[in-house]
């Protein structure tokens, strides 16, 4: 059955209300000034990647201690300041540890991006190790990270390889004995840090890429199509991480599902069915007694303006709401767009093949850039639905924090009252109001929260029309 507003997932009533915070993924400046951008957009997570390649010498010294965050062959220099301004602007960061040294891979890869090829686990953990050790909030005055994230989009070539040998998917087998060794690698040094799988890529493309559905099945050793339940076997004794990650890229509206194998916006449901089976099997392995989460650690559509081929401000404003209405409907805590700031403008490249998708336009200096106008969608999304003889709306504060919401509507002499309501302790507003109000299917509605104002909702979603997410 499809989704409605006031739809929710399943919970004991006792449970506290569901929250979603949001955050900022790919943040790659580490200027103070690209922090204070990402506490403008009402996140409060900020991600980067932890580059291996860049941290680690790119010949492997026959003399060091590659588990020591001290070791003078190691170059953090970026991610300290990155760190460090994170945490001064008063977000929570995340590290994504990724591109191996060549040294550390067993294979040499195909792709024009930084994919792992064969990557040897030890090495993987030792550096691991030292991350963690340096970034424990007790060394040299750094701060500290809590969230650390194991590789990136195992199911694509383009990110890790091999995907398949003799036709046949190889990647989650091999997937799951890095990302044991991360966890491991992790918990050793601070045993209340949180593990991350690497987030999976949406689609499946034959020859190049298996899908998150079939991946994540063979990741956790689980068949059954709807009714999940464990393959035999051990499982090399469960998968252990904390934190599940997905990129549901979407080739339509936030509603749009894809393939039986995808996972698009509108196929989260079927994930976190399946991870649920595998948390209630025992094939997840954390110390939590709760579920897993599932986060969302990417997501995002090319603007238009700058890529011609994206999607119009108005369009993606909506859209912008409808995302993080879907996310908060299939109990995603956690939700990242990608990314910050527009790739800078490459004449020799196609739209499509560059990042149009920033909160902010692109500018060579970060404290010149400005934002687009769907900052504010993001930063206080809302949504009102013409249903039956009134309006069902949800909406998040920019806080975060419950208080006083005032719904208005759109007249031709500007914002008048339409009704009154109240977000929760986690900063959720939604219920329905009786009114005519948009029975002519004319106006907006927008809500009102702490002298800040929501874009105004149309009262009807744009619809599900092809829209790849890059333009």
């Amino acid at each position: 059955a499809a989704l409605t507003l006031a739809s929710v997932a399943v919970a004991p009533a006792s449970a506290a209300p569901r929250g979603l915070k949001t955050g900022i993924s790919y943040v790659d400046s580490n200027e103070a000034a690209a922090m204070a951008h990402v506490r403008e957009t009402g996140a409060t997570f900020a991600q980067v990647p932890l580059r291996w390649a860049v941290v680690a010498p790119s010949i492997e010294p026959k003399s060091w201690t590659p588990e020591d965050p001290a070791d003078p062959n190691y170059e953090w220099s970026f991610t300290d300041a990155w760190v460090t301004h994170a945490v001064e602007a008063g977000l929570t960061p995340v590290l994504q540890i990724r591109s191996a040294p060549p040294w550390a891979d067993g294979c040499s890869q195909d792709s024009k991006y930084d994919a792992t090829c064969d990557l040897d686990p030890a090495a993987l953990a030792a550096f691991t190790r030292a991350a963690v050790r340096r970034y424990s909030g007790s060394f040299q005055g750094l701060p500290r990270v809590k969230f650390w994230q194991g590789l990136n989009e195992p199911n694509l070539s383009l990110f890790y390889q091999p995907q398949f040998d003799g036709g046949k998917p190889v990647s989650p087998t091999s997937y799951r004995i890095l990302l044991n060794g991360f966890y491991a690698a992790v918990k050793s040094v601070l045993p209340s840090d949180q593990v991350i799988a690497a987030g999976l890529g949406p689609i499946a493309v034959p020859g190049s890429t298996i899908g998150p559905m079939k991946f994540t099945r063979q990741l956790l050793c689980m068949g059954g199509g709807k009714k999940p339940k464990p393959t035999r076997g051990s499982c090399e004794g469960g998968v252990h991480f904390d934190i599940f990650d997905i990129h549901p890229y979407t080739s339509g509206s936030p509603t749009h599902k894809g393939g039986p194998n995808d996972v698009e916006m509108g196929d989260l449901e079927k994930l976190q069915n399946l991870l649920h089976a595998a948390d209630r099997t025992g094939r997840i392995k954390n110390a939590s007694k709760q579920l897993t989460p599932l986060w969302i650690t990417e997501f995002s559509y090319d603007s238009k303006p700058p890529d011609p081929g994206g999607l119009a401000m108005g369009i993606e404003s909506q859209w912008i709401a409808e995302a993080l209405h879907q996310a908060w409907l299939a109990g995603v805590p956690n939700f990242f767009w990608y990314s910050l700031f527009d790739a800078e403008p490459q004449p020799s490249r196609r739209f499509s093949e560059t990042l149009q998708s920033g909160l902010y336009f692109w500018a060579p200096n970060v404290g010149d850039q400005q934002p687009k106008p769907v900052i504010s969608a993001y930063r206080f999304p809302f949504l009102a639905i013409r249903r039956g003889d009134g309006l069902e709306y949800w909406g998040k504060t920019p806080t975060n924090r419950g208080g006083r919401v005032v719904l208005q509507e759109q007249t031709s002499r500007g914002w008048k009252r339409l009704a009154g309501a109240g977000a929760n302790s986690v900063g959720i507003v939604k219920g329905f109001v009786r009114t005519s109000y948009g029975a002519d299917k004319k106006g907006a509605v927008r809500a009102v929260y702490a002298k800040q104002m929501s874009p105004g909702f149309p009262m009807r979603r744009a619809g599900d029309f092809p829209q790849p997410p890059f333009g």
